[in-house]
C-alpha cells in the first residue's frame, strides 16, 4: 500500500466508535534502523479562539486492527 492511499483513509476507534479524522493529517513515526512503523502522530487541536489546546497524540501502530477500503480501524485504550 502506498502512503498516498493510506492518507485518504478515515481513522475510527473501534472501542468508542469515535471518528478521529483523515489519516492524511497524521504523521508516521518510523524506526530509522528497521523501517518499521511505530505510531501514528496526530497533531494537536485548539478549541474555540485557541483555548483548550491539546498536545500531539501518539497512537501506537499496534493499536491498528484493520486497514479497510475507506477506514483505518483502531482500538484506543482510554486512560
Amino acid at each position: 500500500m502506498r502512503l498516498s492511499e493510506l492518507a485518504r483513509k478515515e481513522l475510527v476507534d473501534l472501542e468508542g466508535g469515535d471518528f478521529w479524522g483523515p489519516a492524511g493529517k497524521a504523521d508516521l513515526l518510523i524506526d530509522r534502523n528497521s523501517g518499521e512503523i511505530k505510531a501514528l502522530l496526530l497533531t494537536g487541536k485548539s478549541g474555540l479562539f485557541g483555548f483548550g489546546y491539546q498536545d500531539e497524540i501518539s497512537i501506537p501502530w499496534s493499536a491498528v486492527v484493520k486497514i479497510g477500503g475507506d477506514t483505518i480501524i483502531m482500538t484506543i485504550e482510554k486512560d
